[in-house]
């Protein structure tokens, strides 16, 4: 069992990878193109790009992955790099000194250069389109991207090099990105005319690549030395089924250091709440011989994978219907192994990644992507075990109105005869933990000392829970009480902190959200504070928290008690 799996937040990790070849950007010049997609402007832009440093010392910044130094001491210094961790999640200062074509380490383990299992020459490998889809990346940062996939790629096993540009609107990446490109001649430009986020984009990059093989890279990512692309096309040469992930070194975001001493330990994962993170690779059942050797893997970061274009067609490609990005990583994950395939991690492939803490895919997104997304996967492709995500969610069942009909979804996965779910969970991923909790309820929520008729609600707000007239809508008074201890109304969650009762976004951290329904007295118990959810003595419709006594009316509550009859 995989007992924690660790948020990509909670240690800064990383995913994702780089594409590669000697590269010229000749202006893919597109025919009878969807209206969204157009052809590169040839009009000029006023901004330029970022000057290269001339160095003065015998070591470059970040050269061989080192961390760059710079003057701390400096407002202006220290106010750009606020500004660029605020806006692009990372420190653009310091990655504007380090070279474009900076030196990294070869990351190899000896074993990988005589690996017993490789039947496969590079020479007998077939080439590959990269597609890297980009949306207002930090100059540096891109042109590094693709500069390690030419640079540390044999010519032969790139096809072409695809950028995809989400309607970027800085300047320096329209003409000037060409200007710089224009000696590259695998180098394809493809542009949006509206934001497509970046599921929608990359899937354009796709249909657009002319090789068997794609592999996909993030826009801020850094191939290492030795052979990074080799070990990835052999796996889905062996079987075209197969999605091969690199091993992802983090880039650190604050002084563009590549750290190392965490990837080989670690196995893509998630939990209930459908988000990706990392599981601790001795939690795994599987077992390798060598720790070099390219394992099974549950889940995939998302960023950086190489995969059979057939393949990935009769899954359906991503999900169109998903917003901008998240989520698209669990749906790949889950159908490569319910419809034929597999997931495999190859510990031999290393790519750097800058794991950022912001990204610009999300300014001015209003929306809960997450929620809309991870509903869309859990009605297509868990069967029964969709309730799971439903009640950690804080809803009764899949909305239409709220998310979209997926019936055309649907009909992909009957198509390709994909298996059940719970093949997904005995065969991939086993150590997924048990969704069942002690005390666990769904629907409205009624104190004893008020009656059937009165049920615990969420006010318009959104902030502030309180007791009105049941309306049996199963929108402001419907509550879960699952997975991660909260209760849940639609990602409101009843929360205290110690002094002050109200609903607020659910963190999933448990902590001042985690609650027990003690079946025996029905009472709702604050594990955070060993203290009893109840109706206040003075007013009818509110509700506090008090010393706990199994006595009192006004701390029992009428709840439907539930339990997952498919889990095991």
């Amino acid at each position: 069992m995989c007992y924690r799996v660790i948020k990509p937040y909670q240690i800064l990790l990383v995913f994702c990878i780089v594409g590669v070849l000697l590269i010229k950007i000749s202006l893919y010049q597109l025919k009878d193109e969807p209206s969204y997609i157009q052809t590169l402007s040839t009009s000029s832009e006023t901004r330029t790009m970022p000057s290269q440093v001339t160095f003065r010392k015998s070591t470059p910044p970040g050269d061989m992955g080192l961390p760059v130094q710079y003057n701390q001491s400096d407002p202006r210094v220290v106010a750009e790099i606020k500004r660029s961790l605020v806006e692009q999640g990372l420190n653009e200062y310091a990655s504007d000194l380090v070279s474009v074509k900076r030196r990294l380490p070869d990351l190899r383990d000896p074993w990988c250069l005589n690996n017993p299992t490789s039947r496969l020459s590079s020479v007998s490998l077939p080439a590959t389109s990269i597609v890297i889809v980009f949306y207002n990346e930090v100059w540096s940062v891109l042109v590094r991207t693709v500069h390690s996939v030419l640079d540390r790629s044999p010519s032969h096993l790139v096809k072409e090099i695809i950028l995809v540009d989400d309607c970027s609107n800085f300047p320096f990446l329209k003409t000037q990105l060409e200007e710089y490109f224009d000696s590259y001649p695998i180098v394809k430009i493809i542009r949006a005319k509206e934001r497509l986020g970046l599921i929608r984009a990359r899937m354009i990059g796709a249909k657009r690549a002319s090789s068997d093989i794609i592999t996909f890279l993030d826009a801020h990512v850094e191939c290492t030395e030795g052979s990074w692309l080799e070990p990835l096309l052999e796996v889905v040469v062996r079987n075209s089924t197969h999605i091969a992930l690199p091993t992802i070194d983090r880039i650190n975001e604050r002084d563009m250091s590549l750290q190392t001493n965490i990837s080989l330990l670690i196995a893509g994962a998630f939990e209930w709440d459908l988000n990706f993170g990392w599981c601790e690779r001795k939690q795994l059942y599987r077992k390798y011989a060598h720790p070099f050797e390219p394992f099974d893997t549950p889940a995939m970061a998302g960023g950086l994978f190489t995969i059979n274009r057939t393949f990935f067609e009769r899954m359906g490609w991503y999900d169109e219907e998903y917003i901008i990005y998240g989520m698209e990583n669990i749906e790949l994950s889950i159908k490569s192994w319910m419809c034929g395939g597999k997931l495999i991690t190859v510990p031999c492939s290393r790519v750097g990644h800058v794991q950022k803490h912001a990204h610009p895919y999300l300014f001015d997104v209003k929306r809960d992507l997450a929620f809309h997304n991870s509903a869309r996967l859990a009605e297509v492709w868990m069967d029964e075990y969709k309730q799971v995500v439903f009640d950690v969610n804080g809803m009764p069942r899949y909305s239409e109105a709220l998310f979209g009909s997926v019936a055309r979804r649907k009909r992909i996965r009957k198509r390709a005869k994909c298996k059940p779910f719970r093949y997904y969970l005995k065969h991939a991923f086993p150590e997924l933990h048990n969704p069942s909790i002690n005390g666990q309820f769904r629907g409205e929520v009624r104190n004893v000392a008020l009656g059937v008729w009165s049920c615990l609600t969420v006010d318009k707000t959104g902030t502030i829970p309180y007791m009105a007239t049941c309306n049996g809508l199963e929108t402001r008074q419907y509550w879960s009480h699952s997975y991660y201890q909260d209760i849940n109304s639609y990602k409101a969650c009843l929360d205290y902190n110690g002094t002050t009762l109200s609903t607020a976004i659910c963190h999933r951290h448990r902590g001042n959200q985690s609650w027990m329904y003690l079946i025996e007295t029905k009472q709702i118990w604050s594990m955070a504070y060993s203290r009893c959810l109840s109706l206040s003595q003075h007013a009818n419709s509110t509700i506090t928290l008090e010393t706990c006594d199994g006595s009192i009316k006004q701390q029992k509550w009428l709840v439907n008690l539930v339990t997952y009859s498919f889990v095991e």
